[in-house]
Order: C-alpha cells, then structure tokens, then sequence
C-alpha cells in the first residue's frame, strides 16, 4: 500500500527555551513592524503585549546553554527584559518615539538577533502585517 501525505521524520520535542526563542522571535518581528510603520489592531495589540509579559515573566527559568560561550546570559537576559519592557512603551502608543530611542530599541534587538538567532534570517512578511 501507498503512504501519501507528508514523510515521517525524527523531530524533538520541544520544551521550554524551544517556545521562549519562538515568542521572541515573534516578538522582535512585531517591534520591527510597528517600527516600520505597519498597522497594529487591537488584536495585535494585545497579543504583543501578551507575549511581552509573558517573556519577561519566564526570561529567569530560560536555560541558557544555547547561547555558547561568546555571550554572557546575564547581558542576554537584560536586553530581553529590556526589550519587552520598551514593546509596552511602543506598542501602546502612549509614549512619544523619538530617534534615539527609536535606535536604541533597533540596537537592542541586533545584539540580541545576532546572540540567539546567529544563523537565521528573520525577515517581515508585508502581506501578513499589512491587515491589522
């Protein structure tokens, strides 16, 4: 008999740094766009902020050995919770952007790229943040 469908492969299962280094993704993504100029509902919104809590909250449970050796996981985990924290302010619209913080925030989330995605290309999707 014939198998259709995808072909079965050996995955991991994922765990706790798996799900921390996908909501900062999504989250470093999401900064980029509203930076960008890219519309953010209410929806959208709330979903950031979400995720922005959330990983501020879990940043201290974070194994970090998938940093290496090059980095210090304190530094990382400080700009993460920076990070978050400076989602909030650019997210709610409430405080004012000016340049330097607005390359504050863009330095930030290089140094942390460059720490936990050092091989990775993350990269907006137009069509996707286009509707809000």
């Amino acid at each position: 008999m014939k198998r259709f469908g995808a072909t079965r492969i050996r995955s991991k299962k994922m765990d706790d740094t798996h799900l921390f280094l996908m909501r900062l993704h999504l989250l470093i993504v999401m900064v980029k766009a509203k930076l960008k100029g890219y519309p953010a509902g209410d929806h959208r919104k709330e979903a950031v902020l979400k995720n922005a809590a959330i990983l501020f909250k879990t940043i201290p449970k974070i194994n970090s050995s998938f940093l290496g050796t090059n980095s210090s996981s304190h530094l990382f985990r400080e700009r993460v919770k920076l990070l978050s924290v400076m989602t909030t302010a650019i997210i709610c619209e409430d405080n004012p952007l000016g340049i330097h913080r607005r390359e504050a925030v863009i330095d930030n989330i290089e140094i942390i790229i460059q720490t936990a995605f050092p091989r990775q290309k993350l990269s907006l999707f137009h069509d996707v943040l286009m509707a809000a």
